[in-house]
Protein backbone atom coordinates (compact mmCIF):
# COMPACT_ATOMS: atom_id res chain seq x y z
CA UNK A 1 0.00 0.00 0.00
CA UNK A 2 1.41 3.47 -1.03
CA UNK A 3 0.66 6.64 0.77
CA UNK A 4 3.37 8.83 -1.20
CA UNK A 5 2.09 12.22 -2.51
CA UNK A 6 -1.03 11.70 -1.74
CA UNK A 7 -3.41 14.92 -2.01
CA UNK A 8 -4.97 16.25 1.59
CA UNK A 9 -8.64 15.93 -0.24
CA UNK A 10 -7.20 12.16 -1.67
CA UNK A 11 -6.27 11.51 1.97
CA UNK A 12 -9.52 12.32 3.43
CA UNK A 13 -11.24 10.17 1.34
CA UNK A 14 -9.25 7.04 1.62
CA UNK A 15 -9.84 7.60 5.70
CA UNK A 16 -13.34 7.97 5.10
CA UNK A 17 -13.36 4.59 3.26
CA UNK A 18 -10.74 3.00 5.29
CA UNK A 19 -13.29 3.98 8.11
CA UNK A 20 -16.23 2.96 6.76
CA UNK A 21 -14.76 -0.14 5.98
CA UNK A 22 -13.31 -0.80 9.50
CA UNK A 23 -16.41 0.01 10.78
CA UNK A 24 -18.77 -1.83 8.53
CA UNK A 25 -16.58 -5.26 8.36
CA UNK A 26 -17.84 -8.10 9.02
CA UNK A 27 -16.14 -12.04 7.83
CA UNK A 28 -18.09 -14.58 8.27
CA UNK A 29 -17.31 -18.04 8.00
CA UNK A 30 -19.75 -21.13 8.85
CA UNK A 31 -21.77 -18.68 10.80
CA UNK A 32 -18.91 -17.94 13.60
CA UNK A 33 -18.62 -14.21 14.06
CA UNK A 34 -16.05 -12.45 16.18
CA UNK A 35 -15.87 -9.09 18.31
CA UNK A 36 -13.40 -6.70 19.30
CA UNK A 37 -13.21 -2.84 20.29
CA UNK A 38 -12.16 -1.40 17.58
CA UNK A 39 -10.10 2.29 17.20
CA UNK A 40 -10.15 4.00 14.26
CA UNK A 41 -7.45 7.18 13.86
CA UNK A 42 -7.99 9.29 10.71
CA UNK A 43 -5.58 12.69 10.34
CA UNK A 44 -3.34 14.80 8.99
CA UNK A 45 -1.07 16.21 11.20
CA UNK A 46 0.28 19.27 9.42
CA UNK A 47 -2.66 21.28 10.16
CA UNK A 48 -4.18 19.20 13.07
CA UNK A 49 -7.23 17.57 10.82
CA UNK A 50 -8.10 14.40 12.29
CA UNK A 51 -11.18 12.48 13.29
CA UNK A 52 -11.37 9.66 15.85
CA UNK A 53 -13.60 6.91 15.72
CA UNK A 54 -14.44 3.81 18.57
CA UNK A 55 -16.55 1.55 17.29
CA UNK A 56 -17.04 -2.39 17.83
CA UNK A 57 -15.93 -4.62 14.76
CA UNK A 58 -16.90 -8.00 14.27
CA UNK A 59 -13.88 -9.67 16.01
CA UNK A 60 -12.91 -11.13 19.09
CA UNK A 61 -8.90 -10.69 20.74
CA UNK A 62 -7.00 -8.08 20.77
CA UNK A 63 -7.94 -4.33 19.65
CA UNK A 64 -7.35 -3.20 16.19
CA UNK A 65 -6.09 0.25 15.58
CA UNK A 66 -5.43 1.54 12.00
CA UNK A 67 -3.50 5.02 11.74
CA UNK A 68 -3.50 7.00 8.78
CA UNK A 69 -1.09 10.18 8.30
CA UNK A 70 -0.48 12.52 5.73
CA UNK A 71 2.78 14.35 5.02
CA UNK A 72 5.12 14.67 8.41
CA UNK A 73 2.25 12.46 9.99
CA UNK A 74 3.71 8.82 10.37
CA UNK A 75 1.94 6.11 8.71
CA UNK A 76 1.10 3.32 10.75
CA UNK A 77 -1.56 0.37 10.10
CA UNK A 78 -1.56 -2.55 11.76
CA UNK A 79 -3.57 -6.09 12.40
CA UNK A 80 -3.91 -8.28 14.88
CA UNK A 81 -5.31 -11.87 15.64
CA UNK A 82 -7.16 -11.52 12.12
CA UNK A 83 -8.36 -15.24 11.39
CA UNK A 84 -9.74 -15.05 8.04
CA UNK A 85 -9.53 -14.66 4.46
CA UNK A 86 -6.07 -12.39 5.78
CA UNK A 87 -2.79 -13.81 6.89
CA UNK A 88 -2.66 -14.80 10.67
CA UNK A 89 -1.02 -11.77 11.74
CA UNK A 90 -0.20 -8.82 9.35
CA UNK A 91 0.90 -5.41 9.38
CA UNK A 92 1.51 -1.82 7.37
CA UNK A 93 4.27 0.86 8.51
CA UNK A 94 5.62 3.51 7.10
CA UNK A 95 7.06 6.71 7.80
CA UNK A 96 5.93 10.26 6.21
CA UNK A 97 3.58 9.05 3.54
CA UNK A 98 5.98 7.28 2.30
CA UNK A 99 5.16 3.61 0.70
CA UNK A 100 5.18 1.13 3.46
CA UNK A 101 5.76 -2.59 3.23
CA UNK A 102 3.20 -5.34 4.61
CA UNK A 103 5.00 -8.03 6.75
CA UNK A 104 2.59 -11.06 7.67
CA UNK A 105 3.59 -12.76 10.70
CA UNK A 106 1.70 -15.88 9.92
CA UNK A 107 2.31 -19.41 9.43
CA UNK A 108 0.54 -19.05 5.92
CA UNK A 109 -2.35 -17.88 3.79
CA UNK A 110 -5.88 -18.73 4.60
CA UNK A 111 -8.80 -20.24 3.08
CA UNK A 112 -9.62 -17.71 0.17
CA UNK A 113 -6.70 -15.96 0.41
CA UNK A 114 -4.11 -15.88 -2.48
CA UNK A 115 -0.63 -17.83 -1.14
CA UNK A 116 1.98 -16.90 -2.98
CA UNK A 117 0.44 -14.97 -5.13
CA UNK A 118 0.17 -10.63 -5.52
CA UNK A 119 3.16 -10.45 -3.88
CA UNK A 120 2.56 -12.51 -1.16
CA UNK A 121 5.40 -15.65 -0.33
CA UNK A 122 3.32 -18.56 0.17
CA UNK A 123 4.40 -19.20 4.22
CA UNK A 124 2.99 -16.08 4.89
CA UNK A 125 6.53 -13.46 4.76
CA UNK A 126 6.42 -10.32 3.81
CA UNK A 127 4.49 -8.45 1.25
CA UNK A 128 5.64 -5.60 -0.33
CA UNK A 129 3.52 -2.46 -1.87
CA UNK A 130 5.74 -3.71 -5.32
CA UNK A 131 4.81 -6.99 -5.26
CA UNK A 132 1.94 -8.52 -7.94
CA UNK A 133 0.79 -6.52 -10.62
CA UNK A 134 1.24 -2.84 -10.29
CA UNK A 135 -1.34 -0.64 -12.09
CA UNK A 136 -1.29 2.76 -12.45
CA UNK A 137 -4.50 5.23 -11.72
CA UNK A 138 -6.08 6.27 -14.74
CA UNK A 139 -6.96 9.88 -13.82
CA UNK A 140 -8.29 10.76 -10.12
CA UNK A 141 -11.79 11.24 -11.60
CA UNK A 142 -11.67 7.82 -10.90
CA UNK A 143 -9.52 7.57 -7.50
CA UNK A 144 -12.64 6.47 -5.33
CA UNK A 145 -14.57 3.82 -4.79
CA UNK A 146 -18.10 3.29 -6.61
CA UNK A 147 -16.67 5.40 -9.97
CA UNK A 148 -17.08 2.85 -12.77
CA UNK A 149 -15.23 3.46 -16.37
CA UNK A 150 -16.45 2.57 -19.35
CA UNK A 151 -14.16 0.15 -21.21
CA UNK A 152 -15.95 -1.94 -23.76
CA UNK A 153 -14.72 -1.95 -26.88
CA UNK A 154 -11.55 0.30 -25.83
CA UNK A 155 -9.35 -0.40 -28.54
CA UNK A 156 -6.15 -0.38 -25.93
CA UNK A 157 -7.71 -3.62 -24.50
CA UNK A 158 -8.30 -6.02 -27.44
CA UNK A 159 -9.59 -9.77 -26.63
CA UNK A 160 -8.84 -12.73 -29.40
CA UNK A 161 -12.55 -13.93 -27.77
CA UNK A 162 -14.68 -11.19 -26.69
CA UNK A 163 -16.07 -8.72 -29.22
CA UNK A 164 -18.24 -6.29 -27.91
CA UNK A 165 -22.29 -5.67 -28.93
CA UNK A 166 -23.88 -2.30 -29.31
CA UNK A 167 -27.67 -1.85 -27.31
CA UNK A 168 -29.41 -2.37 -30.50
CA UNK A 169 -27.52 -5.55 -31.82
CA UNK A 170 -27.65 -7.60 -28.49
CA UNK A 171 -31.35 -6.28 -27.28
CA UNK A 172 -30.38 -4.56 -24.18
CA UNK A 173 -31.87 -1.52 -22.67
CA UNK A 174 -28.97 0.74 -21.43
CA UNK A 175 -30.95 2.78 -19.01
CA UNK A 176 -31.62 0.19 -16.33
CA UNK A 177 -27.77 -0.33 -16.41
CA UNK A 178 -26.87 3.57 -16.63
CA UNK A 179 -28.90 3.18 -13.00
CA UNK A 180 -26.77 0.33 -11.80
CA UNK A 181 -23.75 2.40 -12.24
CA UNK A 182 -25.61 5.21 -10.67
CA UNK A 183 -26.53 3.27 -7.67
CA UNK A 184 -22.63 1.71 -7.28
CA UNK A 185 -21.75 5.45 -7.12
CA UNK A 186 -23.97 6.54 -4.78
CA UNK A 187 -23.38 3.78 -2.24
CA UNK A 188 -19.50 3.95 -2.99
CA UNK A 189 -19.75 -0.21 -2.97
CA UNK A 190 -16.14 -0.68 -4.09
CA UNK A 191 -17.05 -2.68 -7.34
CA UNK A 192 -13.49 -3.61 -9.19
CA UNK A 193 -14.96 -5.09 -12.29
CA UNK A 194 -18.44 -5.26 -13.51
CA UNK A 195 -19.05 -7.41 -17.11
CA UNK A 196 -22.02 -8.62 -18.92
CA UNK A 197 -21.87 -10.85 -21.77
CA UNK A 198 -25.00 -12.14 -23.84
CA UNK A 199 -25.06 -14.49 -26.62
CA UNK A 200 -21.58 -14.98 -26.78
CA UNK A 201 -20.64 -10.85 -26.95
CA UNK A 202 -19.71 -8.03 -24.01
CA UNK A 203 -22.38 -5.30 -23.85
CA UNK A 204 -21.34 -4.15 -20.67
CA UNK A 205 -18.06 -3.63 -19.23
CA UNK A 206 -16.70 -1.13 -16.61
CA UNK A 207 -13.58 -1.27 -14.07
CA UNK A 208 -13.27 0.60 -10.69
CA UNK A 209 -11.30 2.04 -8.00
CA UNK A 210 -9.09 -0.76 -5.92
CA UNK A 211 -8.44 1.33 -2.57
CA UNK A 212 -5.82 -1.08 -1.55
CA UNK A 213 -7.55 -1.58 1.31
CA UNK A 214 -8.66 -5.54 1.25
CA UNK A 215 -5.56 -6.78 3.76
CA UNK A 216 -5.75 -10.20 2.13
CA UNK A 217 -3.98 -8.69 -1.08
CA UNK A 218 -0.69 -6.66 -1.22
CA UNK A 219 -1.90 -3.97 -3.72
CA UNK A 220 -1.31 0.05 -4.39
CA UNK A 221 -4.45 2.12 -4.55
CA UNK A 222 -5.54 1.84 -8.56
CA UNK A 223 -7.71 2.13 -11.08
CA UNK A 224 -8.83 -1.73 -12.16
CA UNK A 225 -8.16 -2.36 -15.74
CA UNK A 226 -9.15 -5.00 -18.40
CA UNK A 227 -5.97 -6.42 -18.51
CA UNK A 228 -5.35 -6.85 -14.49
CA UNK A 229 -5.32 -10.50 -13.14
CA UNK A 230 -7.30 -10.73 -9.69
CA UNK A 231 -7.42 -12.90 -6.97
CA UNK A 232 -10.46 -15.28 -7.61
CA UNK A 233 -10.54 -16.26 -3.39
CA UNK A 234 -12.64 -19.10 -3.92
CA UNK A 235 -13.97 -19.04 -7.64
CA UNK A 236 -10.97 -21.05 -8.28
CA UNK A 237 -13.27 -24.01 -6.52
CA UNK A 238 -15.51 -24.28 -9.59
CA UNK A 239 -12.41 -23.92 -11.92
CA UNK A 240 -11.70 -27.26 -9.55
CA UNK A 241 -14.82 -28.70 -10.54
CA UNK A 242 -14.64 -28.14 -13.82
CA UNK A 243 -11.35 -30.49 -13.85
CA UNK A 244 -12.57 -33.34 -11.99
CA UNK A 245 -15.65 -33.64 -14.36
CA UNK A 246 -12.63 -33.69 -17.13
CA UNK A 247 -10.37 -36.55 -15.51
CA UNK A 248 -14.06 -38.55 -14.49
CA UNK A 249 -14.88 -38.56 -18.70
CA UNK A 250 -10.90 -39.46 -19.51
CA UNK A 251 -11.49 -42.37 -16.69
CA UNK A 252 -8.65 -40.75 -14.67
CA UNK A 253 -11.12 -40.84 -11.95
CA UNK A 254 -13.35 -43.96 -11.93
CA UNK A 255 -16.63 -42.47 -10.24
CA UNK A 256 -17.97 -40.10 -7.91
CA UNK A 257 -18.14 -42.55 -5.24
CA UNK A 258 -14.39 -43.42 -5.01
CA UNK A 259 -13.12 -43.29 -1.68
CA UNK A 260 -10.99 -40.03 -0.24
CA UNK A 261 -8.38 -42.65 1.62
CA UNK A 262 -7.33 -44.84 -1.73
CA UNK A 263 -5.07 -41.54 -2.54
CA UNK A 264 -3.12 -41.83 0.78
CA UNK A 265 -0.97 -44.56 0.66
CA UNK A 266 -0.25 -43.54 4.54
CA UNK A 267 -3.89 -43.13 5.20
CA UNK A 268 -2.84 -45.97 8.38
CA UNK A 269 -1.67 -42.67 9.48
CA UNK A 270 -4.03 -40.44 9.21
CA UNK A 271 -5.78 -42.06 12.23
CA UNK A 272 -8.42 -43.74 10.19
CA UNK A 273 -12.00 -44.94 10.79
CA UNK A 274 -15.11 -46.62 9.63
CA UNK A 275 -16.47 -42.97 9.04
CA UNK A 276 -13.60 -41.52 7.42
CA UNK A 277 -12.92 -44.66 5.15
CA UNK A 278 -16.43 -43.69 3.43
CA UNK A 279 -15.48 -40.49 2.76
CA UNK A 280 -16.10 -39.99 -1.14
CA UNK A 281 -15.37 -37.51 -3.52
CA UNK A 282 -19.05 -36.92 -4.01
CA UNK A 283 -19.08 -36.00 -0.39
CA UNK A 284 -15.89 -33.84 -0.59
CA UNK A 285 -17.83 -32.01 -3.24
CA UNK A 286 -20.95 -31.31 -1.71
CA UNK A 287 -19.36 -29.71 1.13
CA UNK A 288 -20.58 -33.25 3.02
CA UNK A 289 -17.61 -35.19 3.82
CA UNK A 290 -18.10 -34.71 7.92
CA UNK A 291 -14.45 -33.93 8.57
CA UNK A 292 -13.69 -31.49 11.19
CA UNK A 293 -12.99 -28.05 9.73
CA UNK A 294 -14.43 -24.80 10.43
CA UNK A 295 -14.00 -22.35 7.95
CA UNK A 296 -11.25 -19.37 8.15
CA UNK A 297 -8.81 -21.88 9.96
CA UNK A 298 -5.94 -21.94 8.10
CA UNK A 299 -3.75 -24.12 9.87
CA UNK A 300 -4.10 -26.69 7.29
CA UNK A 301 -2.87 -25.01 4.25
CA UNK A 302 0.86 -24.50 5.51
CA UNK A 303 1.43 -27.64 6.50
CA UNK A 304 3.93 -29.40 4.60
CA UNK A 305 0.69 -31.20 2.87
CA UNK A 306 -2.06 -29.52 3.01
CA UNK A 307 -4.50 -32.38 2.10
CA UNK A 308 -2.76 -35.03 4.17
CA UNK A 309 -2.99 -32.55 7.23
CA UNK A 310 -6.85 -32.39 6.25
CA UNK A 311 -7.80 -35.70 6.27
CA UNK A 312 -5.60 -37.01 9.03
CA UNK A 313 -8.56 -34.55 11.13
CA UNK A 314 -11.43 -36.84 12.69
CA UNK A 315 -14.69 -37.41 11.16
CA UNK A 316 -17.35 -34.37 13.08
CA UNK A 317 -20.17 -34.50 10.98
CA UNK A 318 -22.14 -38.04 11.02
CA UNK A 319 -23.50 -40.03 9.05
CA UNK A 320 -21.00 -38.93 6.35
CA UNK A 321 -22.46 -37.01 3.34
CA UNK A 322 -25.55 -35.64 5.53
CA UNK A 323 -24.56 -32.34 7.18
CA UNK A 324 -23.15 -29.47 4.64
CA UNK A 325 -19.98 -27.36 6.34
CA UNK A 326 -18.53 -25.43 4.23
CA UNK A 327 -15.09 -26.39 4.12
CA UNK A 328 -11.60 -25.19 2.31
CA UNK A 329 -9.66 -27.72 3.65
CA UNK A 330 -11.91 -30.53 1.88
CA UNK A 331 -11.23 -29.31 -1.39
CA UNK A 332 -7.61 -29.23 -1.13
CA UNK A 333 -8.36 -32.61 -0.49
CA UNK A 334 -10.25 -32.94 -3.67
CA UNK A 335 -6.95 -31.43 -5.70
CA UNK A 336 -4.70 -34.21 -4.34
CA UNK A 337 -7.36 -36.77 -5.51
CA UNK A 338 -6.76 -35.53 -8.69
CA UNK A 339 -3.48 -34.82 -9.09
CA UNK A 340 -2.94 -38.64 -7.76
CA UNK A 341 -5.31 -39.73 -10.66
CA UNK A 342 -4.27 -37.50 -13.55
CA UNK A 343 -0.77 -38.19 -12.68
CA UNK A 344 -0.45 -33.66 -13.00
CA UNK A 345 -0.94 -30.80 -10.48
CA UNK A 346 -4.47 -29.05 -10.93
CA UNK A 347 -2.51 -25.97 -12.88
CA UNK A 348 -0.93 -28.39 -15.03
CA UNK A 349 -4.17 -30.84 -15.75
CA UNK A 350 -5.68 -27.56 -16.34
CA UNK A 351 -3.22 -25.90 -18.34
CA UNK A 352 -4.13 -28.72 -21.15
CA UNK A 353 -7.16 -29.65 -20.48
CA UNK A 354 -9.48 -26.38 -19.29
CA UNK A 355 -7.37 -22.98 -19.66
CA UNK A 356 -5.31 -23.11 -22.99
CA UNK A 357 -8.37 -24.99 -25.05
CA UNK A 358 -10.60 -21.65 -24.10
CA UNK A 359 -7.57 -19.12 -24.54
CA UNK A 360 -6.30 -18.82 -20.75
CA UNK A 361 -2.66 -18.78 -20.84
CA UNK A 362 -0.79 -19.99 -18.30
CA UNK A 363 -2.80 -18.49 -15.20
CA UNK A 364 -1.13 -18.32 -11.64
CA UNK A 365 -2.30 -20.84 -9.41
CA UNK A 366 -0.99 -21.13 -5.55
CA UNK A 367 0.28 -24.14 -4.33
CA UNK A 368 0.87 -25.28 -0.98
CA UNK A 369 4.50 -26.60 -0.02
CA UNK A 370 3.96 -30.03 -1.51
CA UNK A 371 3.23 -28.77 -5.23
CA UNK A 372 -0.21 -29.57 -5.54
CA UNK A 373 -2.62 -26.49 -5.96
CA UNK A 374 -4.47 -24.95 -3.71
CA UNK A 375 -8.34 -26.28 -4.78
CA UNK A 376 -9.64 -23.72 -2.30
CA UNK A 377 -8.46 -20.31 -3.54
CA UNK A 378 -5.05 -19.29 -5.02
CA UNK A 379 -5.83 -18.90 -8.74
CA UNK A 380 -5.56 -14.90 -10.22
CA UNK A 381 -7.72 -14.62 -13.56
CA UNK A 382 -8.88 -11.11 -15.62
CA UNK A 383 -12.29 -10.50 -15.79
CA UNK A 384 -12.53 -11.82 -19.04
CA UNK A 385 -11.31 -14.86 -18.40
CA UNK A 386 -13.40 -15.24 -15.63
CA UNK A 387 -16.31 -14.81 -17.91
CA UNK A 388 -14.57 -17.44 -20.79
CA UNK A 389 -15.17 -19.56 -18.24
CA UNK A 390 -18.80 -18.73 -17.54
CA UNK A 391 -19.27 -19.21 -21.16
CA UNK A 392 -17.83 -22.00 -21.79
CA UNK A 393 -20.53 -23.31 -19.20
CA UNK A 394 -23.22 -21.56 -20.55
CA UNK A 395 -22.46 -23.49 -23.89
CA UNK A 396 -22.88 -26.46 -21.89
CA UNK A 397 -19.01 -27.44 -21.96
CA UNK A 398 -18.31 -26.36 -25.58
CA UNK A 399 -15.67 -23.75 -26.88
CA UNK A 400 -16.17 -22.89 -30.26
CA UNK A 401 -17.73 -25.30 -31.20
CA UNK A 402 -14.97 -27.49 -29.53
CA UNK A 403 -15.94 -30.43 -26.34
CA UNK A 404 -14.06 -28.99 -23.39
CA UNK A 405 -15.83 -30.08 -20.30
CA UNK A 406 -18.27 -32.84 -20.86
CA UNK A 407 -21.87 -31.27 -21.06
CA UNK A 408 -23.50 -33.64 -18.98
CA UNK A 409 -20.40 -32.49 -16.04
CA UNK A 410 -21.71 -29.02 -16.74
CA UNK A 411 -25.00 -29.94 -15.57
CA UNK A 412 -24.61 -32.39 -13.08
CA UNK A 413 -21.89 -30.11 -11.44
CA UNK A 414 -24.66 -26.78 -10.98
CA UNK A 415 -27.56 -28.92 -10.40
CA UNK A 416 -28.65 -28.58 -6.33
CA UNK A 417 -27.66 -31.16 -4.33
CA UNK A 418 -28.38 -29.78 -0.79
CA UNK A 419 -29.05 -26.71 1.15
CA UNK A 420 -26.59 -24.42 2.28
CA UNK A 421 -26.54 -22.41 5.16
CA UNK A 422 -25.16 -19.13 3.67
CA UNK A 423 -27.94 -18.94 1.42
CA UNK A 424 -29.10 -20.87 -1.90
CA UNK A 425 -28.29 -24.04 -2.55
CA UNK A 426 -25.21 -26.02 -3.33
CA UNK A 427 -23.91 -28.06 -6.11
CA UNK A 428 -20.50 -30.13 -6.62
CA UNK A 429 -18.34 -26.53 -6.22
CA UNK A 430 -20.90 -24.12 -7.62
CA UNK A 431 -23.84 -22.61 -5.95
CA UNK A 432 -26.90 -22.34 -6.96
CA UNK A 433 -28.63 -19.06 -5.45
CA UNK A 434 -31.90 -17.41 -5.10
CA UNK A 435 -32.27 -15.90 -8.61
CA UNK A 436 -34.34 -18.26 -11.27
CA UNK A 437 -32.01 -19.73 -13.58
CA UNK A 438 -28.63 -19.00 -12.64
CA UNK A 439 -25.56 -20.73 -10.90
CA UNK A 440 -22.59 -19.04 -10.00
CA UNK A 441 -19.10 -19.39 -8.67
CA UNK A 442 -18.25 -17.28 -5.64
CA UNK A 443 -15.36 -15.92 -4.08
CA UNK A 444 -14.66 -13.77 -1.14
CA UNK A 445 -15.12 -9.96 -1.26
CA UNK A 446 -16.72 -10.64 -4.43
CA UNK A 447 -15.93 -12.40 -7.11
CA UNK A 448 -18.54 -13.97 -8.84
CA UNK A 449 -19.48 -15.60 -11.90
CA UNK A 450 -22.94 -15.96 -12.59
CA UNK A 451 -24.41 -17.62 -15.68
CA UNK A 452 -28.16 -18.18 -17.12
CA UNK A 453 -28.59 -19.65 -20.34
CA UNK A 454 -31.95 -19.41 -20.31
CA UNK A 455 -31.05 -15.26 -21.35
CA UNK A 456 -28.20 -16.31 -22.28
CA UNK A 457 -26.19 -14.12 -19.92
CA UNK A 458 -22.50 -14.40 -18.43
CA UNK A 459 -22.30 -11.86 -15.20
CA UNK A 460 -18.84 -11.30 -13.56
CA UNK A 461 -18.29 -9.00 -10.62
CA UNK A 462 -14.51 -8.25 -9.08
CA UNK A 463 -15.08 -6.61 -5.77
CA UNK A 464 -13.66 -5.35 -2.33
CA UNK A 465 -16.83 -6.22 -0.39
CA UNK A 466 -17.79 -8.10 3.17
CA UNK A 467 -19.12 -11.66 2.12
CA UNK A 468 -22.95 -11.39 3.30
CA UNK A 469 -22.82 -7.83 1.75
CA UNK A 470 -21.23 -8.77 -1.69
CA UNK A 471 -23.48 -11.30 -2.21
CA UNK A 472 -26.96 -9.14 -1.22
CA UNK A 473 -25.26 -6.30 -3.26
CA UNK A 474 -24.41 -8.16 -6.67
CA UNK A 475 -27.43 -9.92 -6.77
CA UNK A 476 -29.42 -6.87 -6.37
CA UNK A 477 -27.82 -5.41 -9.16
CA UNK A 478 -29.05 -8.50 -11.45
CA UNK A 479 -32.33 -8.45 -10.09
CA UNK A 480 -32.64 -5.09 -9.97
CA UNK A 481 -31.01 -3.43 -12.60
CA UNK A 482 -29.11 -6.54 -15.03
CA UNK A 483 -32.22 -8.78 -15.74
CA UNK A 484 -34.90 -5.77 -16.83
CA UNK A 485 -32.20 -4.74 -19.18
CA UNK A 486 -31.49 -8.06 -20.99
CA UNK A 487 -35.23 -9.32 -21.25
Amino acid sequence: MTWANRTPAEMAALGRVARERILRSRYEFGGSRRKEPLTVVVGQSENGLSALADATSTWDSDPLMYRVGWGGAALALSFFSVACDIGAHAGVSGVGGAAGAVHGAGSGPVAGAPAGGAGQSSNGGTLSSAGGSAVSSAGSSSASPGTLRDYLADPAYPDDFWQPASAGESQVDPAPLAQAVSLIASSGWEIHSFLIAKNGRLVFERYGWDTGLNPAISSPPHQVLPSERQPQFSTTKSFLSALVGVALAEGAISSLQVHAADSFPDYAMLNPTADKSSITLEDLLTMRSGLDFEEGDQSTFSAPDPARAMFERPVVDTPVGTVWNYSSGGANVIAEMLRVATGKTPLEYGNQKLFGPIGISSPPWDSGQNGTNFGAFGLALTTREMARFGELFRNSGKWQGQAVVPAGWTDESTTPRCASAWGGQYGYLWWVPNLNGFFNALGSFGQMIYVNRERALVIVFTAYMQNDVAKNNLEQLIRDYVLPATQ
